[in-house]
């Protein structure tokens, strides 16, 4: 989801530090705009294509997300599995568990 968010901002404004426009993708359906964009860009388009250190802060913060998404799922399942294997120990005698 953040990656699709950042190829979103990346087709509408130019912030992207990852290369991402090449000519043969200029003649998919899909990366050609409905509704071109007016003459009047929004100031937060002109703002975030301005200044450079945007462009490293919005990529950063893209990584930032997609890790803790990846983070999530790969600890979530594994510490409820620790903690269901540890109330097993708990709940078996001395004897049976050896």
């Amino acid at each position: 989801g953040t990656f699709a968010l950042y190829s979103l901002i990346c087709r509408h404004a130019k912030v992207s530090l990852l290369p991402n426009r090449q000519v043969a993708d200029e003649s998919l359906s899909t990366y050609k705009l409905e509704n071109p964009p007016e003459k009047d860009s929004s100031r937060v388009k002109m703002y975030l294509e301005k200044h450079k250190a945007l462009h490293t802060a919005l990529l950063i913060l893209v990584l930032l997300g997609t890790c803790m998404v990846i983070g999530d799922g790969l600890l979530t399942p594994a510490i409820s599995v620790f903690t269901a294997v540890s109330g097993l120990e708990l709940s078996m005698s001395s004897n049976h568990h050896q």
